[in-house]
């Protein structure tokens, strides 16, 4: 019984079936749609996302770009400018003094009630609004008829300058004058991109004292891509560390195994400068963070964080239709859609939709039970071959009996 039950545990093949789900969003409107990966997408993926599928609800793949956008978003907000005076003088011409807001102004924006035609104008600049400088000598007002609005805003490049006012001289000679209903531009503003946060497993912290550095070894529950750390140092008020980050790496040499730490990345920690540092990618579970201490005290820290890029899907979605993500496979390839060709093309502002639901199912057994050995083709043509020289030897035996009588 016991050769039995090892022989059956001897042809069962076992293999784990690793797979990541996931639902999108419904969307109102057939079109271009923006998906950011949530942070157990990639963590569960491959680190290229070659294994990242969108499924319709007939199973079919749906054609899609990845795209990681710049780490700084430029916004711009409309400024209104003070009107300081308005002159018209008849079939001559149109007169405004306006305050410019901005330390450096490169475009001004004219909202201008509908006009059929067009104008020539002048603008000049001042610091005092006495003396008066050129800024543009010949310029052109044109195509000043909106579509199903009362007015239209046009756009004026000039060349930059820092003057305080600004004059603008619309010229009236031979047509009748325009109505400026206001005058302003806009201001950009330019900002850090929010970063994804990392959630870590678990963070243990060892003091060593004869090495005078501090270890901090920190645990993930699964490969993380990781782009950037943040130190929030409680004490102490001033200080001046060197910083490794690292992974220990086993090796194998003349026979024998030993453990080095492999460098991830260095920088310095100092109380005078930005305690977060952006880091050169990094895709691990299990890191060591080492500070040097020297003969200070070791720093007191209210937390360190990991965070990591955005990165977007953009893809194609119909109204009121079912997705369902897939990933984790280690071995499939990334695809190669039309859809890609065109991502030079494709707008940075899309609407978004949201990846939700995601449960990864792994630990699945998937068992093949192997043919016993009774049950392959070798072994029945072998006893057959047996049986074949069993009657062989039989008839012979018979044949020398019968010539004996």
């Amino acid at each position: 019984m016991k050769i039995k039950l090892l022989l059956a545990l001897a042809c069962v093949n076992v293999t784990i079936a690793q797979n990541t789900t996931g639902v999108l969003e419904t969307v109102e409107t057939d079109g271009l749609y923006e998906i950011q990966l949530p942070n157990q997408i990639r963590s569960f993926s491959n680190r290229n996302l070659s294994d990242f599928r969108i499924l319709d609800a007939k199973g079919k793949e749906v054609p899609y770009f990845i795209r990681e956008k710049s780490s700084h978003l430029t916004t711009s907000e409309y400024v209104p400018f003070e009107l300081v005076s308005k002159e018209t003088l008849k079939d001559t011409s149109t007169t405004i003094v306006f305050n410019n807001p901005f330390k450096v102004i490169e475009d001004i924006v004219f909202s201008i009630a509908n006009y059929s035609g067009s104008k020539s104008f002048k603008i000049s600049g001042s610091n005092d609004g006495v003396e008066w400088f050129g800024v543009l000598n010949s310029g052109r007002l044109s195509n000043l008829e909106g579509t199903n609005t009362v007015s239209v805003d046009k756009a004026i490049r000039v060349p930059s300058c820092s003057y305080k006012y600004l004059k603008i001289i619309v010229n009236d000679f031979d047509s009748l004058p325009i109505n400026i209903l206001k005058i302003g531009g806009y201001a950009n503003a330019i900002t850090n991109r929010a970063l994804q946060k990392v959630n870590k497993a678990s963070v243990t912290t060892v003091e060593l004292s004869e090495e005078k550095t501090t270890q901090i070894h920190i645990k993930f529950k699964n490969r993380e891509i990781l782009n950037q750390v943040e130190f929030n140092v409680l004490a102490p008020d001033y200080f001046n560390r060197d910083v490794i980050i690292y992974k220990k790496v086993t090796r194998v040499i003349k026979k024998k195994e030993e453990t080095y730490k492999q460098r991830l990345a260095s920088f310095q920690l100092n109380s005078d400068s930005p305690t977060n540092f952006n880091i050169q990618e990094i895709f691990e579970n299990d890191i060591f963070i080492e500070i040097e201490n020297k003969d200070s005290n070791h720093l007191v820290f209210e937390g360190i964080n990991f965070f990591q890029k955005p990165l977007y899907v953009i893809t194609t979605l119909k109204a009121n239709a079912s997705y369902t993500i897939t990933t984790g496979s280690d071995t499939i390839k990334a695809p190669e859609y039309d859809l890609s060709f065109f991502r030079h093309n494709i707008s940075e502002n899309l609407p978004r939709v949201q990846i939700k639901n995601v449960v990864k199912q792994d630990a699945k057994e998937v068992v093949n039970q192997t043919p016993s050995f009774w049950q392959q083709s070798w072994f029945m043509w072998a006893c057959i071959s047996i049986t074949g020289l069993f009657i062989l030897f039989f008839t012979s035996s018979l044949v020398k009996d019968l010539k004996k009588e």
